[in-house]
């Protein structure tokens, strides 16, 4: 009889995953995770600058193109203790802008990224690029400005990140 819970990947609190100054991430609470059943701590983590190699690809984080948005998973593999690693989807188009600098809804949901077996997701970012963003060829999380909302007020910050915090990956596509 196979245990139900073996193998099971999460944390068991919420992290409070945020922006922290321009381009650092922040956890607000950190504490124990477990990759496929194996039990590992997060060290506390404040305005960190997380790696942008992307754990899948191996590559520096796809930039997501104006009129584009993403969702870029935040976590930890069994060898962290302070950096942040992630996993971006691929990038799926938006509806046109609500307002000067401001993104519009996703057409199709966005879809998580694959994860590697050895990571764990405290966290998502969903990540819109309004059509007027014009800072650099693409909008790259971690690279670009990774404030959240209120960085709408030029075309070289115009870009919407909703930070959510996850115990264990979603079942399905979230658009916030």
């Amino acid at each position: 009889m196979k245990e139900t819970s073996a193998g099971l990947t999460m944390i068991p609190l919420d992290t409070a995953l945020a922006s922290g100054a321009t381009t650092t991430l922040t956890l607000g609470a950190v504490g124990p995770y477990c990759i496929r059943g194996k039990a590992y701590t997060q060290a506390a983590v404040s305005a960190v600058q997380p790696s942008i190699t992307d754990l899948v690809t191996d590559e520096t984080l796809a930039g997501i193109a104006a009129g584009y948005g993403a969702v870029i998973l935040v976590g930890a593999t069994s060898s962290e203790s302070t950096t942040l690693r992630m996993c971006q989807g691929p990038a799926s188009a938006l509806d046109a802008n609500t307002a000067a600098y401001t993104p519009g809804s996703f057409i199709n949901p966005p879809q998580f990224p694959a994860m590697p077996e050895d990571f764990c997701p405290f966290g998502y970012v969903v990540v819109k690029v309004a059509t007027d963003y014009t800072s650099g060829a693409s909008y790259v999380f971690g690279s670009s400005n990774t404030t959240a909302t209120g960085a709408q007020n030029s075309a070289s910050t115009a870009h919407d990140n909703t930070f959510v915090s996850i115990m264990a990956l979603p079942d399905r596509p979230q658009t916030s």
